[in-house]
Order: C-alpha cells, then sequence, then structure tokens
C-alpha cells in the first residue's frame, strides 16, 4: 500500500490531469482537483477541466463545487482537501491531489492554518484605496511593519495576497503552523522546456475558443458571473469579458489569454521551486507515468 499522498502539479496546460488519471488506475487512486476555477460550475473550457470521458472510471473531488457568485478561499481548500483524503484512504485507495494551483499546494503541504480570518470587504475596499493613492510598494511596506514573516512569503507585486495578508493581520490573527491532521506528502512537478510549453499554451487556448469558450462565458453571465464575482479575474473569463464589453476585439483577447497564460506559468513555477518537488519531464508522457510510479515504489 501507498502511504504517502501522491501530488502532481506543474504549469498549465503540461498536461496534469491525464498523466493523474493515468497513475490513478494503477495504483488504485483518486483524484482530489486542486484547481482554483475548476472549483466552479459551468466553467469547464476556459479552466481546462477534465472531462467525464477523460476521467477513465476514476473518482474525482473538489469539481464543480461552487457557483459562480460564490468565493472559496485556500483554508476552505485545505479542510476540502484534507476531510477528502480521510475518506479516500478510508476506502483503501490512494489520494491525488492533481492540479496548478501553487497557493493551495503550498499552503496544504506546509501545513499552515488560516482558519477563523473571515472576509471583510469593507476593509479590502480600503486598501484597494490606499493602494491605489498610495502605490502598491507602500501597502506592501505596512505588512512588512506588521507581519515580516508574512510579507516575506509574499512578492511586492502581488496585491491580492498583500491585502489578504493585511486582512489577516488586521484581524489580529496570525498563521499558526498546526500538527493535527499532517499527511505525508510526495509531490511531483510536471515541466518541460519553455519552446514546448508555450505552444502547447498557445494551442490550447485556441482549442478554448474553437470550442465555444465565448458562449461559455455568455452562458456564465446569464447564470450570474459579474465582474464582482471572485472567479471573473480568472485567465480566460476576464478577457472575454472584456472582449464581450466592447473594451477589445476577439482577437485581442485571445492574444491576451495567451500572454497571460504564459505569465501565469512562469509564475507557477517559482512557485513550485519553493516547494522542492520531483520534477519529471512530462514528455513523452508515458515515461512521466512511469517515472511517478517508480518514484512511490509501485511494481506492477
Amino acid at each position: 500500500m501507498i502511504k504517502d499522498v501522491i501530488i502532481i502539479t506543474g504549469p498549465t496546460a503540461v498536461g496534469k490531469s491525464e498523466v493523474g488519471v493515468e497513475v490513478a488506475r494503477k495504483v488504485g487512486g483518486e483524484i482530489i482537483s486542486a484547481d482554483s476555477m475548476q472549483i466552479y460550475k459551468g466553467m469547464d473550457i476556459g479552466s481546462g477541466k477534465i472531462t467525464k470521458e477523460e476521467m477513465k472510471g476514476v473518482t474525482h473531488y473538489l469539481l464543480d463545487i461552487k457557483s459562480v457568485n460564490e468565493t472559496y478561499s485556500v483554508a476552505e481548500f485545505c479542510e476540502d482537501c484534507k476531510k477528502n483524503i480521510k475518506e479516500i484512504m478510508l476506502k483503501g485507495k490512494v489520494p491525488i491531489i492533481v492540479g496548478g494551483t501553487g497557493l493551495y499546494i503550498k499552503a496544504l503541504v506546509s501545513n499552515y492554518n488560516y482558519f477563523g480570518v473571515q472576509r471583510d470587504d469593507k476593509l479590502r475596499e480600503e486598501l484597494e484605496k490606499y493602494a491605489e493613492k498610495h502605490g502598491l510598494e507602500e501597502l506592501y511596506n505596512t505588512l512588512k511593519k506588521l507581519s515580516p514573516s508574512m510579507a516575506e512569503k509574499i512578492s511586492p507585486q502581488d496585491k491580492k495576497r498583500i491585502i489578504r495578508a493585511l486582512e489577516i493581520c488586521k484581524s489580529k490573527k496570525r498563521e499558526i503552523k498546526v500538527n493535527s491532521e499532517q499527511f505525508s506528502y510526495k509531490i511531483f512537478a510536471l515541466n518541460t522546456d519553455r519552446e514546448t510549453l508555450y505552444k502547447r499554451i498557445n494551442e490550447r487556448v485556441n482549442n478554448m475558443v474553437e470550442n465555444g469558450l465565448v458562449n461559455e462565458v455568455k452562458a456564465l453571465i446569464n447564470g450570474g458571473l459579474n465582474r464582482n464575482c471572485q472567479c471573473a479575474k480568472a485567465i480566460g473569463y476576464a478577457e472575454i469579458l472584456d472582449y464581450l464589453d466592447g473594451q477589445i476585439s476577439l482577437s485581442e483577447a485571445i492574444e491576451k489569454i495567451k500572454q497571460h497564460s504564459r505569465n501565469y506559468a512562469k509564475r507557477q513555477l517559482t512557485l513550485l521551486r519553493g516547494i522542492n518537488p520531483i520534477w519529471v519531464e512530462a514528455f513523452p508522457r508515458q515515461n512521466a507515468i512511469e517515472r511517478i510510479l517508480k518514484e512511490v515504489e509501485y511494481d506492477s
């Protein structure tokens, strides 16, 4: 029996879902999604959500659990993920976490507790206005004064996380490392050369548009999606919203999605280096699968 919780991560478009399914079929595993956009119902094409056919009978968790007008936090992911890990283990199966939201994975494996700090929209609005008036650097300096330890983990350019950290500080609560429900993780990060990755990203965006991304966004708008929704800032959706609002042309939206996806891939890789995964060349696909199976000491 494999004792570790397996994590398969990596940059966007590298093929995590496919590898995760094949590893799960080999080891008798079930998959927990670690993707901050695939939790939303109806956000299928733009998030690259795995289809029923692609699952090949493997049970998946944390897909389609929220409506587009709902929020979902890192803390909620950690709580839900640990609950699912225990559920899978009780079945005698192997938990496999698959996804590219690095913040989710980092929080999970670091075992930090952010619970009890509720979203404060009024405070967030005040901090947004402060950043507009005084600059993001001053906002970051405020965080450094309040909590140097939190500041050093956040990029000075990451406004969203700076505001969240200040929200935690202002609540007079801090991240507390906890030892409860700690699991043993084996983390694999799929990657390939930049040229191949960027080509795959560009092709993936083209396929999304051809498969109906614009109509998907229109349907989501009819279902309650608006600019105030947490998920409205997601790559692929934000740009199409700009197009539908008449701010940019469709061709401009497509190019922006490609560019933003490439930039996101860089950020993903930077974050993953900080958690010291086992790096796995994503291609040829079978070699990647066999490498992971060897590392988890699975003998077919």
